[in-house]
This record gives structure tokens, sequence and C-alpha cells, in this order.
């Protein structure tokens, strides 16, 4: 059972991490489109250096930072 949950918990991690848009558009969290692509990568940085949200940390910590600036790229402010 610890092994399914554990499964089911990186699979969360891994498709939030793909599809910010979930939360951050959908009214639970900040829109990203009001945040620079740079300040995305800053916030993100210090969430995979373990601060802040643990959700957000989680996630972060599974992106590499080439993930982080693709995603900052596309969901930030134009």
């Amino acid at each position: 059972m610890k092994r399914i949950a554990l499964i089911v918990a990186v699979c969360g991690f891994a498709f939030a991490s793909s599809n910010c848009a979930m939360c951050h558009n959908g009214g639970m969290a900040q829109k990203l489109d009001t945040l620079t692509p740079a300040e995305i990568v800053k916030k993100m940085k210090e969430f995979k250096a373990g601060k802040g949200n643990p959700m957000m940390v989680n996630i972060a910590k599974q992106m590499s930072d080439k993930d982080i600036e693709k995603v900052a790229k596309e969901y930030g402010k134009k």
C-alpha cells in the first residue's frame, strides 16, 4: 500500500510540474502571467532550495533548471 501511495505522489508531482495552469490559472494560486519569466525562475529556484510552500518545493525539486526556464517562458508575463 505504501508503494502505491508513493507512485501516486510521484505521478502527481510529475503531472503538476508539467501542467502549472492546473493550479495557477484555476484560482488556487497566483496567476503566473502576472509575473515575468525572471520572477518565476527566481521563485522556482527558491522552492528548489527548499524555501516556501511544501507542494511547490516538491514540484521544483523534480524539475531541472532547463525545465524551470521553459515553464517560466511559457507561463510568464508576455
